[in-house]
């Protein structure tokens, strides 16, 4: 028998052929389909007749025979049929997006019909939760009912023909038939062939439909169970009892009978099993009542909870919906959910969010524990898990075991581990968002991973006039890229911030402060591309330039250890790492934190010497090293009304902005560093009262205090206009470095016509007490300056507020630099979107003249596919080891974000469920409860939660919704973003900043 399959017509989702598109990790749709005719055909009798990307299917499947239909765009699926090499055997041709199961093919050989066709009579059920316009579009055909009537049903694309019906095939021309594959059947059936149709009742899957896959592979919770239990052998499925709610209603008598026989008098679990809970499109996890701790010896408890579980079915609820009954596991020792891929993206990772802390089955999926952990494993070197937490690999044993029964691996798993080690197996269930945005092949995140560990390698090797035997990387020590250009950034914004700062004016700064010259070493480089600091480099940064080669290596080995056991100082390393400025308190501090490392009593006191140097230098130098921002100021007016050409003025504007503009933010940024550290020094040993440092800090004139005022004078009426607005902060924009983030000035109705405008607090002027200035003179004569308290007092407002200032103009150029690269896209007929694939080198060498606008194209697909790659890679914050990029558990208070969306929105904390108009916010609230999940239909912009984990309910909710959230933000930060008006929630690069 020869097996066509017809695969000439282009996919309706994504851009490979429906043949290649991805069920599983490892599984494609040809894959299926060949293992479903392999009893009747090998692979030499099957064919694929292929227009769309046929060379990609040729490619991965070489052994099978292939016709290639040239004019594939213009003819039918007909065409395509009748130009197959037909034989004089029986053939079957199928739709190359449509998967059935063995037993149809062999039921359908067992008919006695010339032509037998696929139809679907559960077409309608197989819709239900798919558009209209899904609906509309399905194939179908009426054909009689065993009463007579006629039926519609869909038609499937799978025929069977006889050979009689062949011979008649090969000689057909399509103009006597029509165009597609049911006026073929018809057209036979005219010619009296005997042509019969085989209801799959539902027993098939269609590629543009996931819920399709995932109902063909599993079925309802109590279904999925029922079947794995005799299979499984690396985990326990209790026995249960399970019901429809139809049968219920009719017999609940014997089916109490049959719960109180099957389970005496032991504590229940009675859970909730609805068709509309594990479908594709929108899994309702959590959506329908699950009770625990059923008292299995009430006939009225069991009965009781029953009702209330159907009961929340609704009126959508139908008479299939099941409920499921178990007994519930007690002396629990872990518990939780494991997805078997990316929730966001289906990438090739287990994440496992369990409680190992509080004995409960339920606290994962419900987000009412705050302490759960989160460990995420590649599942290119799964065996790291051993060295993370060895008490959940007996878990990935049995989820690898399912995944091999089930033959699928994008699950949702609920699991448990009792005090016997093991492993209880709750719930199954398909992985409920489309993940097609994200195909790519697999191997190349297994390359992309490969090319970063051997970077690692070579990394550690000790570097010439650097110190240190290792280095560790993490993306907030130095200059903060994950908080300035996220953890994902797009090519453009990745190589402005590293082109504008952090490949050398960082390390000249610091050299021009008094630290060591380290240059040209860079700061910050990309794993996978993802941005990383140097960690060694960033500490060898930081030793003052007059100390011994002996001394610096001491302490940046200190220094390195420390953050090596300590990798949550991570993001506040000169708080409790480093030492890179000196205070009251230094010798102390240093003594306990550095002796233990290695660094000796006289080593200290040279610290502190030098320390001492360079903060008295620090207190008289900010005037100078900020100047250059006048003359950017300056120089900009003149670019800007200059009549060069765009690419000129974007290179022209992003020199100045390096000479003039990151150069001195750099140096203000260090002084208010400098100014906050002896401030909180100044707390810390008394000086100051915490009370006292609010004051001055409200004493500060900021330029984002200026803004709101500025808003509020324009808001009530008074002398500010519009225009003055937009000339003054027009400029900004929430990603300073992304092209795509559109300025302010692009878009005033929504940042400077905003609503509820609270009116700005006014500064009060502060000045240091008596006693406090007593204090503050025997500190500045212990440091050696000769400033008096009044002038320490001016220097630490200036630096404060310069830190602000200054970024605020030096940004001014890079924002109209933005703007001209916006102008050079539209020039170079470039989506703004195109051009954030870009690089500052490739608009470099476009301004060089080495390549011409044309070749950008091939650029921009180029650094998309290696962005998408980016993408799907979940690295951690911190890498100490090469095995971190296989595996990590993430920090407690690192928030889990949901899909890979950016929004910017204001912000609502929720106290209590009074529905208040919600429209387009960021609603906050504490936990990832189910009992929010009314906020859903409130078309909120984005959730943000305090507690709950990357598996918890409201995160299943948002990314089936594919609404940008937070869940699990941890109780500091979540009081931080409380206190915004307007935010910036970016997901893909785990960024939540306020926007001024």
């Amino acid at each position: 028998m020869d097996i066509f399959l017809l695969g000439a017509g282009r996919p309706a989702i994504g851009e490979r052929p429906s043949a290649l598109k991805h069920i599983s990790l490892n599984t494609k749709a040809m894959d299926w389909q060949i293992h479903s005719f392999e009893s009747i055909a090998d692979l030499t009798d099957i064919h694929y007749l292929g227009g769309y990307h046929v060379d990609e299917v040729i490619e991965n499947y070489p052994k099978l025979n292939f016709t290639v239909i040239p004019d594939w765009e213009i003819k039918s699926v007909l065409h395509t049929l009748l130009k197959a090499p037909f034989s004089e055997r029986s053939i079957i041709t199928s739709y190359s997006d449509t998967l059935f199961r063995k037993e149809v093919i062999s039921d359908i050989l067992l008919i006695d019909a010339d032509v037998v066709f696929c139809v679907d009579s559960h077409w309608k059920e197989r819709y239900e939760s798919r558009t209209e316009n899904d609906i509309q579009s399905a194939e179908t055909i009426e054909i009689d009912s065993s009463t007579g009537e006629l039926n519609v049903v869909e038609f499937t694309g799978f025929i069977y023909f006889n050979s009689d019906a062949v011979k008649y095939l090969s000689g057909l021309d399509e103009i006597d038939v029509g165009t597609n594959l049911i006026d073929l059947i018809l057209h036979l059936q005219d010619r009296g062939l005997s042509v019969k149709p085989f209801d799959v009742a539902g027993h098939w899957a269609e590629l543009n439909s996931p819920n399709d896959i995932a109902s063909f592979i599993l079925g309802t919770k109590a279904e999925t169970l029922s079947r794995l239990e005799p299979l499984v052998r690396k985990s326990h499925i209790g026995k249960q009892v399970n019901f429809t709610s139809t049968r219920w209603i009719n017999d609940s008598d014997s089916i109490l009978d049959e719960i109180i026989s099957c389970f005496s008098d032991a504590n229940l679990v009675v859970r909730s099993s609805s068709k509309g809970e594990d479908n594709w499109n929108s899994s309702n996890a959590g959506g329908f009542e699950s009770l625990l701790n059923v008292n299995g010896g009430s006939r009225i408890s069991v009965r009781d909870s029953i009702d209330i579980v159907i009961a929340s079915y609704g009126e959508k609820g139908n008479g299939d919906d099941q409920v499921l009954v178990q007994e519930c596991l007690q002396n629990v020792r872990a518990s939780g959910v494991v997805f078997t891929c990316g929730l966001e993206t289906g990438a090739p990772y287990y994440r496992f969010n369990f409680d190992d802390k509080t004995q409960s089955t339920e606290s994962v999926t419900s987000g009412m524990c705050g302490d759960l952990r989160t460990i995420v494993v590649s599942r290119f070197a799964a065996e790291y898990l051993e060295k993370i937490e060895p008490a959940i690999m007996p878990v990935l044993h049995a989820v690898q075991e399912l995944e091999q029964l089930l033959g699928f691996d994008k699950l949702d798993i609920e699991f448990a581990i009792d005090e016997n080690g093991k492993v209880h197996i709750f719930q199954v269930r398909p992985i409920t968002v489309d993940h097609s945005d994200y195909e790519i092949d697999i191997s190349s995140i297994e390359k992309s991973l490969k090319d970063s560990v051997l970077r690692f390698h070579t990394q550690q090797n000790p570097t010439p006039f650097v110190y240190g035997e290792r280095t560790l990387f993490a993306n907030m020590p130095d200059w903060n890229p994950a908080e300035i250009i996220g953890i994902r950034p797009k090519p453009l914004a990745f190589s402005l911030y590293r082109h504008l700062i952090t490949n050398d004016i960082w390390a000249q700064q610091r050299f021009e402060f008094g630290y060591r010259d380290i240059r040209p070493y860079p700061l910050i480089l990309s794993f996978s591309g993802q941005p990383y600091v140097d960690v060694r480099a960033s500490f060898n940064s930081f030793i003052p330039a007059e100390l011994s080669d002996e001394v610096a290596a001491r302490l940046v080995t200190a220094y390195i250890d420390i953050l090596a056991d300590n990798p949550h100082y991570h993001d506040k390393v000169e708080f409790d790492v480093a030492f890179t400025v000196w205070t009251a308190d230094f010798n102390k501090d240093a003594s306990n934190r550095l002796i233990p490392y290695g660094v000796t009593t006289d080593d200290i006191v040279q610290l502190e010497m030098a320390l001492k140097k360079i903060t008295c230098n620090a207190l008289d130098r900010l005037g100078d090293d900020v100047a250059p921002i006048d003359k950017l100021r300056q120089r900009r007016l003149s670019i800007e009304t200059s009549n060069i050409s765009v690419v000129d003025k974007f290179f022209v504007l992003l020199d100045d902005c390096r000479r003039f503009g990151t150069l001195a933010f750099s140096h203000a940024a260090r002084a208010g560093f400098v100014a906050t550290i002896l401030l909180k020094s100044m707390v810390k040993i008394g000086m100051l009262t915490e009370e006292r440092l609010s004051a001055f800090l409200r004493s500060i004139k900021t330029v984002a205090g200026e803004f709101a005022e500025s808003k509020y004078a324009y808001k009530s009426k008074r002398r500010v206009r519009l225009e003055d607005l937009i000339a003054a902060y027009g400029h900004l924009r929430p990603g300073t470095y992304d092209i795509c983030a559109q300025a302010y000035w692009e878009n005033p109705e929504k940042y400077f016509v905003t609503s509820n405008m609270q009116t700005p607090e006014l500064t009060e002027p502060f000045a240091f007490s008596l006693i406090e200035s007593k204090k503050i003179k025997r500190m500045l004569d212990d440091l050696g300056t000769q400033q008096t308290p009044d002038e320490f007092l001016s220097y630490l407002q200036k630096a404060i507020e310069a830190r602000e200032s200054v970024k605020f103009e030096f940004t001014r150029n890079l924002s109209k630099a933005m703007d001209m690269s916006v102008c050079l896209a539209d020039e170079l007929s470039l989506t703004r979107e195109e051009m954030s694939f870009l690089d500052y080198h490739d608009l470099e060498q476009l301004k060089l003249n080495v390549i011409d606008g044309s070749k950008l194209k091939e650029k921009v697909n180029q650094n998309k596919k290696s962005y998408l790659v980016s993408q799907v890679i979940e690295l951690p914050g911190f890498i100490k080891q090469a095995s971190d990029f296989y595996c990590f558990e993430r920090h407690s208070l690192q928030p889990n974000f949901v899909t890979t969306n950016k929004i910017h929105a204001a912000v609502k904390l929720l106290n209590d469920s009074e529905a208040e108009d919600l429209m387009g916010v960021v609603v906050l609230i504490p936990q990832a409860d189910p009992g929010y999940d009314w906020l859903f239909g409130c078309n909120i912009a984005g959730l943000i939660t305090q507690f709950g984990g990357a598996n918890s309910h409201m995160a299943i909710r948002a990314a089936e919704i594919d609404l940008p959230a937070a869940i699990g933000v941890g109780e500091k930060l979540y009081e931080q973003i409380a206190r915004m008006r307007l935010i910036e929630l970016d997901c893909s690069n785990q960024i939540i900043r306020e926007i001024q």
